[in-house]
């Protein structure tokens, strides 16, 4: 069986690092953030100006695959604390921390992949954790096509910007784009909108989707009952996602919450 002797999981913020290590218990975690609520054993604190001390981190322990799971902060480089290896990165990594994330994590990922490490991603070591398409919960969107071509439209147009993921649309109307402060406050922004900027009863959705090309072992995206709460006090009928490309974590929960709204959950590939 494998429990993750060879594993380690580069640990950002929520729920996935620790789903990730109940399905393998000797994996080893790595976190750039003491926030991070994880064990304090089996954990390899690094800093992000010691890059060059991880990877020796990593080698002293016997790692061979890498899983990057939950979001991280851009990081805030102080040169004076830096490595060699990370002084020798800084052009390279300077040209990419003005860019979007999937640019970002590509280059890192590619470091790793010079290393010699292989980088999954957490859908390929959790099972179920993706959706097959059609309806996991609700049904009938006849009446919203509308509002999803729409969405659809401009996270295929917004794509090669590698601004982000998510996309609130009601009644022919964008209400919200995801950008870096991500999908929850996306929706907290969504609740706040003006009444007399909405229809009255109309409700809504709220699509999320991977960037065209996007590299999905590090940056697939993800919903969780959080989310879908904020949806329904946003006053949306229903979240459409990409079927087997979207991670859905604790789904049972996160369909109890939507039933209890009266709100969808559409796995469905693109309108466009």
């Amino acid at each position: 069986m494998d429990e993750g002797a060879d594993l380690a999981i580069i640990c950002g913020f929520g729920d996935l690092p620790l789903i990730i290590k109940k399905f393998y218990k000797k994996a080893i975690f790595v976190t750039f953030n003491r926030s991070n609520l994880v064990p304090e054993n089996q954990v390899i604190k690094c800093e992000f100006e010691k890059l060059g001390y991880l990877f020796d981190s990593l080698k002293q322990n016997g790692i061979r695959r890498v899983v990057m799971a939950g979001s991280i902060a851009r990081p805030h480089l102080e040169e004076s604390k830096m490595d060699e290896y990370t002084l020798n990165l800084m052009p390279k990594l300077l040209s990419k921390l003005v860019q979007g994330d999937n640019k970002l994590l590509s280059f890192i990922a590619g470091e790793f992949e010079k290393k010699g490490y292989h980088i999954l991603g957490a859908s390929e070591l959790i099972p179920n954790l993706t959706v097959e398409p059609g309806f996991l919960c609700g049904s009938s969107y006849e009446s919203l096509n509308r509002d999803i071509f729409k969405a659809d439209s401009v996270l295929r147009a917004l794509s090669p910007e590698d601004i982000g993921q998510g996309i609130v649309v009601e009644n022919g109307l964008v209400l919200g784009i995801e950008t870096i402060q991500g999908t929850n406050e996306l929706l907290k922004f969504v609740e706040h909108t003006a009444l007399n900027l909405r229809v009255k009863g109309q409700g809504g959705i709220f699509v999320k989707r991977p960037k065209v090309n996007q590299d999905l072992r590090f940056d697939m995206p993800v919903i969780g009952p959080r989310t879908v709460e904020l949806a329904c006090k946003a006053g949306l009928r229903g979240l459409i996602i990409s079927p087997v490309s979207v991670m859905l974590l604790e789904r049972e929960k996160c369909v109890k919450v939507a039933e209890a709204n009266n709100f969808f959950i559409l796995a469905e590939e693109s309108a466009v």
